[in-house]
């Protein structure tokens, strides 16, 4: 039976720590960079470690499974923009808390051909703000409502 995870090639580990020396994610957090060329749909994907893994690891926070057949045909700056991609979903909290968040931003491709992206970002961007204003609006009644109830009448 073939292995299902491999070490990816020496070039492909190179590019990887170049580009993840760029991002803001703390030196401390640990990558292990593996190949599974059956991984479908996703060139790349992080998985995060859970506690027991990172303990029979020694401390890897997130495996990196890039499909490398798929990947080295893409050009290098494909490549890098890939693994930034991958990247941008690693968060750590101010009490250090590892995680690795959801992407914030989906759609069709259809629907950016026929808008563009800057348009699309817009809408996306447009929509967030209206709900973060309806719940701030929300927590304010809510407060207001709160503070009413609290409140024992004044004796003269």
């Amino acid at each position: 039976m073939a292995k299902k995870f491999e070490e990816v090639s020496p070039d492909v580990e190179k590019l990887f720590d170049e580009v993840r020396d760029k991002t803001s994610i703390p030196q401390w957090i640990q990558f292990k960079v593996l190949c599974n060329n059956k991984q479908k749909k996703e060139v790349i994907k992080a998985v995060k470690s859970n506690d027991l893994v990172e303990t029979l690891t020694e401390g890897v926070n997130f495996a990196i499974i890039i499909n490398e057949e798929i990947f080295n045909q893409m050009p290098d700056d494909m490549k890098k923009m890939a693994i930034d991609e991958c990247l941008a979903g690693v968060a750590v909290s101010d009490s250090d808390a590892v995680s690795l968040e959801k992407p914030d931003f989906t759609t069709y491709s259809g629907v950016l051909a026929k808008y563009g992206d800057n348009e699309v970002i817009k809408l996306k961007e447009s929509v967030k703000s209206l709900y973060d204003a309806q719940k701030q609006k929300e927590d304010e009644e809510k407060a207001a409502r709160k503070g009413k109830r609290g409140r024992k009448p004044k004796m003269q």
